[in-house]
């Protein structure tokens, strides 16, 4: 496969590492992204195997996924979706990006595209204070929060903390 070298990620040819990441090649520049991420600071300048390594490779992460991750890290062309959010979120908590996690959160609690009870699980996988008060306080009725649940096949998957804040909402309304 060719090697991505987007112009928004290495301008000037200033990439100096090559991630391989489900068998395509990605140019970047170490020191950028390890001002963005302390997981790749350590990768890339710690003492880890990845040090002075020229192609390094990353499992466990989708290609295009992590395209729009670099997207939102890089100069910004490209704005968050509700497609991508759920992902740059998984990628940007692995690779503790933490203005990226912010970002997310900030975006998930405007966003009108996503279910409240989707919203509820990203906010308790990536501990997501801000958000979790947004939609527990987004219960306005009782009848409205019973519909949720009802209808919901993540309530199953959230956390016993979370599922607790949702019944302490029940009760003040």
């Amino acid at each position: 496969p060719p090697i991505l070298d987007l112009a928004r990620f290495c301008p000037n040819g200033m990439g100096n590492v090559t991630l391989v990441i489900e068998d395509n090649k990605i140019r970047v520049s170490k020191e950028y992204l390890a001002v963005h991420s302390p997981v790749f600071a350590a990768m890339f300048f710690g003492d880890f195997a990845e040090k002075g390594k020229e192609e390094i490779e990353i499992n466990d992460v989708i290609y295009e996924e992590f395209i729009d991750l670099l997207y939102l890290v890089y100069p910004r062309t490209e704005d968050m979706t509700d497609r991508t959010v759920p992902q740059i979120l998984k990628l940007a908590d692995r690779f503790q990006m933490e203005c990226l996690v912010k970002e997310s959160e900030r975006f998930l609690i405007n966003s009108k595209g996503i279910d409240v009870m989707k919203k509820l699980l990203l906010a308790d996988q990536y501990r997501l204070e801000n958000l979790k008060d947004h939609c527990i306080n987004s219960f306005t009725c009782m009848a409205l929060l019973h519909e949720k649940l009802k209808t919901a096949a993540v309530f199953a998957s959230l956390s016993d903390a979370m599922k607790i804040a949702i019944c302490e909402r029940m009760m003040w309304l």
